[in-house]
């Protein structure tokens, strides 16, 4: 599968969720959907999918090294 081929079933499963989530009732689970269309919509764009893959990881997030350091304090 091509890079071209691979982006535009991702941007597939961005619009289909896209819709799900305008059809869905106003809660949790319409907010959901949004959360997932969103970061489906953008892994196309360069370096997105790192950033959400380093969010997604606690063991590549900086981030969390420096809040546990303030927490010692």
């Amino acid at each position: 599968m091509s890079k071209s081929e691979l982006f535009e079933k991702i941007q597939a499963l961005a619009s289909e969720c896209h819709q799900l989530a305008c059809s869905t009732d106003i809660g949790q689970e319409r907010t959901e959907l949004f959360s997932v269309y969103h970061v489906l919509h953008n892994l196309t764009r360069r370096g997105y999918a790192v950033q959400v893959g380093i969010a997604m990881n606690p063991l590549l997030n900086s981030s969390c090294d420096d809040e546990d350091e303030e927490d010692d304090e």
